[in-house]
This record gives structure tokens, C-alpha cells and sequence, in this order.
């Protein structure tokens, strides 16, 4: 359920109606055509009330924000449109933003459709054959945004003197700010809060990576990978819920590998297109180090991320004491 449901119930739902939803397509869609007759809730959206509409043959998204001016909608629409104009990826197209509550209160992004369902609903429904094929397509899909290189580290949508110069000041304060917060909420075990503290003064030369940056997703997991099941065979039809930032390729990798995206069978694919250096495995242990605490954090009762959490620590530690 989202997070704050209750909210949306109240300052948008009531709102939903078929003549303000006809708006925003037509306005998405720049026909005065286009007619809408109710709305369905999808799943995956933690903060925001995300429907999907038909207006003809057109299947649209929309995510709406109960705050006016919502920062994080209005990027995700530059961060969409940088996508759809500069690689590859199979994105939702950005159609139409509304930052002032002008249709619906809040802030209304819309977008197409991809088709299909999120992976983690439907991949138990593929056979062995099927998953190996979805596991290639995503693997050759990263590998080629991973060959998009620029310079500097932060969002795709800011140009290259707007990012930050060094990738350990862009991706530090992130991880203070997840430790800091998660030993406030005395739900992490203080052995991992203490581990964290103890490596954090080693960790900028270890990550260290130069002034080339990556495009990436930056948040690849099950619940962001579309998969169209109706295909012969079903295949990947693109990516959801983008951060996008320029970044280190391994901390895209290290994500995926934390929730099963990437295994074996994904890095004999990946590994046809684009290569790990020799830091790849020491880097990805530390940013899951500080995911894994993050998780630990949020399901305290899943034992699984405070068993990573402190392999990622004795793993750093290891390197550490044998450098």
C-alpha cells in the first residue's frame, strides 16, 4: 500500500473524475478528441496515486503528487524526456506536466503506457526458457546505457557543469544520510551502524573512479522492469521509475545485484558488451553495504538484509586489512 494513502484518499481522489481525466489527456495528447471513462489504480507507487486512463487507443499514465511545485515530479519529467531523446531504453514517453494544480490538485505527470506488468508480478509465470530470455534483455539493456559516457556526477537532465566533479562527493552525503538516519530509528543492530562508522573514513579513495561518469537507471529491481507476457515470447518492454543520474555503472549493477535482477546468467551477457574493472567487486560491496542498512532500517524483521549488511562490512574490511 502507499505510504501515504490516506492523503491521496482525501486530496485527490475525489477528484479523479471522468471530466478533469478527459482534460489532461487531451492536453497530453493535443486532441480535443479524446474522451476518458474512468480510471484504474497500478501498483508500485509508494508516495504518489499512479492511474492509468484509456482515451481511445491510447493507454496513458498518470502519477500525481498532492503537493503543488512536487520536485520530484517535475525532474522525472526531464529525466524521462533526457531518456526518450538520448539512448535506447524503452521508457515511458513524458506527455504532459501539470506543476501548478491546474487539472487536478498537486502535481500531474503524464506519460504512455509501457505494456505489461512489473517483473515481480509476473515472473513466476515464465517458464526457465522465458526468465533466461528476460534475464539476457535486461543485461544487453544496461550494457548498452552503460556505454553513454560523460562528465561529472548527478541527474541526466543537468548539463555537464552543473553536476558535482567527484562521484565520493556526490555518493557520501547519501550514505551519512542513510546512516545517520537509520541509527536514530534504533532499528539496525548497532554492530552494522558501528561497521558503516568505522570503514566510512576509508571509503572515499575506494570509490574513487575519476571524473568519467555512466548514464544510468540508477534503480533497477523487479518493481521497476516491465515485462509484456501477451509477446511470443515475452519480452522486456521497458523501464519504469528512473531516478537517472550519472554515476558509477557498478552502483547500477550493485542495486540489481542486491534484489536477483543480476546473477550469473546476467553477467555472461552483460560481459559481451561491457567490461567490470578490477574494483568492480570491492565498489559494489559498499554501496550495498549502505542499501542493505537502508533496508534493514525499513523491514527490520527481514533477517536477509542485516546478513548482507554485514557481509558487505566484513567484505570492505577483508580488502582493508590485506591492502
Amino acid at each position: 500500500m502507499n505510504v501515504q494513502e490516506a492523503i491521496l484518499q482525501e486530496r485527490i481522489d475525489p477528484y479523479l473524475a471522468d471530466r478533469a481525466l478527459t482534460e489532461l489527456a487531451r492536453l497530453a495528447l493535443g486532441s480535443s478528441m479524446a474522451t476518458v471513462h474512468g480510471y484504474h489504480v497500478l501498483t508500485g507507487g509508494c508516495w504518489n496515486r499512479v492511474i492509468g486512463i484509456s482515451a481511445g487507443d491510447r493507454e496513458l499514465v498518470c502519477k500525481i503528487s498532492p503537493r503543488p511545485g512536487d520536485e520530484k515530479i517535475i525532474r522525472e519529467f526531464a529525466v524521462l524526456e533526457s531518456f526518450a531523446n538520448e539512448t535506447d531504453l524503452h521508457v515511458p514517453r513524458p506527455l504532459y506536466l501539470d506543476a501548478g494544480g491546474a487539472v487536478l490538485p498537486g502535481t500531474t505527470l503524464v506519460m504512455s503506457r509501457l505494456p505489461g506488468a512489473v517483473m515481480h508480478e509476473c515472473f513466476g509465470l515464465l517458464n526457465f526458457g522465458q526468465r533466461r530470455r528476460i534475464t539476457d534483455e535486461i543485461a544487453e539493456d544496461l550494457a548498452h546505457l552503460h556505454r553513454i559516457r560523460s562528465v561529472g556526477f548527478g541527474g541526466v537532465e543537468l548539463e555537464e557543469d552543473e553536476r558535482v566533479t567527484n562521484w565520493p562527493d556526490f555518493w557520501l552525503p547519501r550514505f551519512d544520510r542513510v546512516i545517520d538516519e537509520a541509527a536514530a530509528s534504533g532499528s539496525v543492530p548497532a554492530p552494522l551502524i558501528e561497521g558503516a562508522r568505522e570503514l566510512r573514513g576509508h571509503l572515499r579513495p575506494l570509490i574513487e573512479i575519476g571524473s568519467e561518469s555512466t548514464m544510468t537507471h540508477y534503480d533497477i529491481w523487479s518493481g521497476n522492469v516491465m515485462i509484456d507476457v501477451e509477446a511470443d515470447p515475452p519480452r522486456v518492454s521497458g523501464y519504469i521509475d528512473i531516478p537517472g543520474f550519472y554515476a558509477d555503472y557498478a552502483r547500477e549493477l550493485s542495486f540489481a545485484m542486491l534484489f536477483g535482477i543480476a546473477g550469473r546468467r546476467f553477467f555472461e551477457t552483460y560481459l559481451r558488451y561491457h567490461e567490470l574493472d578490477e574494483r568492480f567487486e570491492l565498489r559494489a560491496n559498499i554501496y550495498n553495504m549502505k542499501m542493505s542498512i537502508k533496508h534493514v532500517q525499513m523491514y527490520p524483521t527481514q533477517f536477509v538484509y542485516q546478513q548482507g549488511a554485514a557481509q558487505n562490512i566484513d567484505f570492505v574490511r577483508r580488502v582493508l586489512e590485506t591492502s
